[in-house]
């Protein structure tokens, strides 16, 4: 037993004679009193508990923090006695347990609260952006109750007066705009009239593509009004049979437009009007600037399909290609007077797109002249 015992951070040995403090050591009353009573056993033999004698005058506080060795010495039944000594920093414990699992318990509580403290902190923030690209998305308030801590909830509460003034604000334009566009829509309505009774076919013809181009002002006005307060992505929409109707209604109208053969059941999910207005849109600029426009529409291996609109006009500088998607920009101005828009078609169809979470760009076309490009996601299919 002393062999199994005695190991090198603990030594175990058993002597003749009775227990007797070791001289140069102080003596530990208080603990040779309690481990006199902490086993009736014990309660008649004689206990000795020292450490080596220093100077600070906390001899208790160094044996248990492992600062002095301490020795124990109990009387044994045959008149000798057994010394129980510890003889390395490791070995000392407090109330049975290594000190450093009392450091490490308390680490791991600290950890726990904090992190606690930072979940619950983090859950308004999550909200909050949540809430955030719902409003970005469809322009209505997404109220979010007040928590954490005082600049959190003040930032919330901000936030959402934010939406209710936005989205008031939005409304606003959309009704303003709707009824600008009805009132103008009846005074168009009596001008295309009063053109009949025009004489001359010259004059008649031009009056007739001023009101068309008036009309056509006023209708992507109030579109693009419309399109800031987001657009519901509901339903899914067969782009493939959308594109062929679009192509076919401008060549029985004797347009120049050319649609390559594209793959049947390309599906998005998105609004059937909206996308009607991006594939009029795009070819009504190549025909207003080329004369003619080629549609071909395929899928791309990352699950997009990809809608492009040729044509073999003058092109697009470089640098002018980003700039085209800002309202009321022109292209060159000096030479395109008779060429009559609103200036915000292209911007109308980035909205568009990109509220069906695609994209839109323009590029140099294979055989001259321009090609809007035009990216979808599919709609997963079951």
């Amino acid at each position: 037993m002393l062999t199994a015992l005695d190991t090198t951070s603990l030594a175990v040995e058993v002597s003749r004679g009775a227990p007797i403090a070791v001289p140069g050591s102080r003596e530990l009353p208080k603990l040779e009193n309690f481990l006199s009573r902490f086993d009736p056993s014990l309660a008649a033999r004689e206990i000795v508990v020292d450490i080596p004698d220093t100077s600070d005058g906390r001899p208790l506080l160094d044996a248990w923090s492992g600062a002095t060795p301490l020795r124990v010495e109990v009387g044994l039944a045959d008149g000798g006695h057994v010394t129980i000594e510890a003889t390395s920093e490791p070995a000392r414990r407090l109330l049975g347990t290594p000190r450093g699992f009392w450091l490490a318990a308390l680490g791991l509580l600290i950890a726990i609260v904090t992190l606690g403290g930072l979940f619950r902190a983090a859950r308004p923030v999550r909200r909050l952006s949540l809430a955030l690209e719902a409003f970005s998305e469809t322009a209505s308030p997404v109220p979010i109750q007040p928590m954490g801590p005082p600049d959190l909830r003040h930032l919330i509460e901000t936030f959402n007066r934010m939406q209710e003034r936005l989205s008031a604000l939005l409304k606003g334009r959309a009704m303003l705009a709707g009824a600008i566009s009805h009132d103008l829509r009846t005074y168009l309505t009596r001008m295309r009239l009063r053109i009949d009774a025009i004489e001359d076919p010259v004059e008649r013809s031009g009056a007739e593509g001023d009101i068309e181009a008036m009309a056509a002002i006023v209708e992507n006005s109030l579109a693009f009004a419309q399109s800031a307060g987001g657009t519901e992505l509901h339903a899914v929409i067969d782009l493939s049979a959308l594109v062929r109707g679009e192509a076919e209604r401008y060549r029985k109208q004797g347009s120049a437009v050319v649609s390559a053969p594209c793959p049947d059941g390309l599906m998005v999910r998105g609004d059937a009007i909206g996308l009607r207005r991006v594939v009029a849109n795009l070819v009504d600029n190549a025909l207003r600037y080329a004369g003619e426009a080629e549609i071909s529409l395929t899928a791309t291996t990352d699950g997009f399909a990809e809608l492009r609109i040729d044509d073999r006009g003058c092109g697009i500088p470089k640098d002018e290609r980003e700039a085209i998607f800002e309202p009321f920009y022109r292209l060159d101005t000096a030479r395109n007077l008779e060429r009559v828009g609103s200036g915000l078609g292209l911007t109308l169809t980035r909205q568009i797109v990109e509220a069906h979470g695609g994209g839109v760009s323009a590029s140099d076309a294979p055989q001259g002249g321009t090609r809007m490009r035009v990216l979808l996601p599919l709609a997963a299919t079951n």
